[in-house]
């Protein structure tokens, strides 16, 4: 039988050839574009689970959506075709997230007792922050941050362990993912910002939840697999970081976490905040892909993790996407007309749609009769039109030709955020407090940057509360960390582990309740 080329578009504008070869023919698309380097948004392990890496194929005049993990070379050489990568498919190794953050701590309680060049990361399940700090000056010399490669294991921490226990060289692919191509290149990302030699990194504070954590030090997941969890490690620990073939040596102080899913990033936001010297009733959100949590009341804590899933950062949505130069970061609708915001940049066109914006659009379609309560498309609205993708047809609004939101899409997010909703619902219960007690509701997270608070009370994702009590940090995770760098807080955060009470969401009976009630859109009283 004859093949044929396929020509690939990428979304950056540019395409590539692959001709036939006997040696591609087992090969699923994905895999080959990965070992070409282009990398698709394989976010469920490449088990064909998520669409995260659906591409477009037209010949003869014909064309299919298809998700390139499933599809083997051998199919697609048989006939002359080619294949058009959408951004949301693509795995995105630019610049994004965020590592700015804004310290709420009293200025007189940092005091400058290092010296040299300081590493400050933030190990997310779905970004990599980090800040490279002047300790002699207290100035931050270069903040950056990219996308976690992990992802192509899983964009979520259960999906991840799942993998280092069922692939025998899991673990280890993890561990060197995150360190060769992960951390390696963030350190080379920041010197080259600040001008400054990777040898003169004297020392480093990490932070992140425990299953990164284990996966940086090489220690196996079987322990957080399952209930009751047993993790390796929870308390502060340093490693050199020659151990983990990480360059240049230095040693790396890992903060403690306060449970198995409940990390050391929420301990330094905590510090960040400031949470630790205010005598208030506050709540602080880090809204990452794994949900954190922590509720101070009468000088303790309650702290407690929910699996949000990636939804807030762009994850398992049809054009979601962190946000960057090309990403709608806002919505609006005007005389029965939607338009949008991008996020400041050089390019003018939607790519992809950020989770903020997301929220907007679920509190103007509920405002405008567009979504009903459950998150349905009204039927008949003037606005709804059908795509058709894998042979199933779904409602969706779009905003231009490879910009758009569908039902799919609403229900995703409505998941992520019945689980905040809803873990925010059961510490109040247990704290016997309620929103209106609260002075101040601290959003971490890039996702809050452009978040707008009035659409989140809307549709139930923060408490209702007046606008002027909720307070965005940014990424408060790298700001504790950073702070820890400059002084030593050890004493004060080992106040707040023993101080602070786990809580367990599968535990507690009112949660698939508070849970259910989240799953609508409405307000939260």
């Amino acid at each position: 039988m004859k093949h044929h080329s396929v020509t690939i578009q990428l979304p950056n504008g540019s395409a590539i050839t692959v001709e036939p070869n006997p040696n591609d023919a087992d090969k699923t698309l994905a895999y080959l574009l990965e070992e070409k380097g282009y990398g698709l948004n394989t976010r469920c392990g490449g088990r064909g689970l998520c669409r995260g890496c659906q591409v477009y194929s037209q010949d003869e005049g014909s064309s299919q959506t298809l998700s390139a993990c499933q599809i083997k070379m051998e199919e697609l050489l048989e006939r002359p075709c080619s294949i058009k990568i959408p951004h949301s498919s693509w795995h995105d190794h630019t610049l994004h997230g965020v590592s700015c953050f804004d310290i709420r701590l009293q200025v007189s309680k940092v005091k400058q007792t290092g010296r040299g060049v300081a590493l400050a990361l933030d190990i997310g399940t779905t970004t990599l922050a980090g800040a490279l700090w002047d300790l002699s000056a207290g100035q931050c010399l270069a903040d950056a941050s990219i996308a976690n490669p992990q992802r192509k294991y899983g964009d979520d921490v259960l999906s991840r362990i799942s993998y280092s226990l069922d692939e025998p060289t899991g673990l280890i692919h993890l561990q060197r993912t995150l360190v060769d191509q992960g951390l390696a290149t963030l350190i080379k990302v920041l010197c080259g910002q600040a001008s400054c030699l990777e040898g003169l990194i004297s020392q480093a504070t990490v932070v992140g939840n425990p299953v990164m954590l284990h996966t940086l030090l090489g220690f196996r997941l079987d322990g957080l697999s399952k209930y009751p969890f047993r993790p390796a490690f929870l308390n502060q620990r340093s490693v050199q970081s020659a151990e983990i073939g990480l360059k240049p040596g230095m040693p790396l102080n890992l903060l403690p976490a306060l449970g198995p899913f409940v990390g050391a990033d929420i301990v330094a936001g905590v510090l960040a905040s400031g949470m630790l010297e205010a005598e208030a009733s506050m709540l602080l959100i880090d809204f990452g892909t794994n949900g954190e949590i922590i509720l101070k009341h009468e000088g303790s804590y309650l702290a407690t993790a929910t699996a949000a899933g990636p939804a807030f950062e762009g994850g398992r949505l049809s054009c979601g996407a962190s946000a960057k130069a090309g990403v709608v970061s806002s919505i609006q609708r005007h005389e029965n007309e939607w338009s949008y915001v991008l996020c400041p940049g050089s390019s003018d066109e939607a790519n992809g749609i950020s989770g903020a914006a997301y929220v907007d659009f679920m509190a103007l379609g509920l405002e405008t009769g567009l979504l009903n309560p459950f998150g349905r498309f009204a039927v008949g609205y003037p606005d709804v039109s059908e795509l058709i993708a894998d042979g199933d047809s779904e409602h969706i609004i779009r905003f231009n030709d490879t910009t758009w939101i569908s039902e799919a899409d609403v229900a995703e997010l409505l998941q992520a955020k019945a689980a905040i909703g809803a873990g925010v619902q059961v510490l109040l219960e247990i704290a016997g407090l309620e929103a209106s007690d609260l002075q101040t509701v601290f959003i971490a997270g890039g996702f809050g940057y452009h978040l707008n608070p009035a659409h989140a009370i809307q549709i139930g994702l923060l408490p209702a509360i007046p606008l002027e009590r909720i307070d965005t940090i940014g990424n408060a995770a790298l700001g504790g960390a950073s702070l820890m760098l400059q002084t030593d807080f050890s004493k004060e955060i080992e106040v707040l582990c023993q101080n602070c009470k786990l809580i367990e969401l599968n535990q507690v009976s009112s949660f698939s309740d508070h849970y259910t009630d989240a799953l609508l859109l409405e307000e939260i009283e």
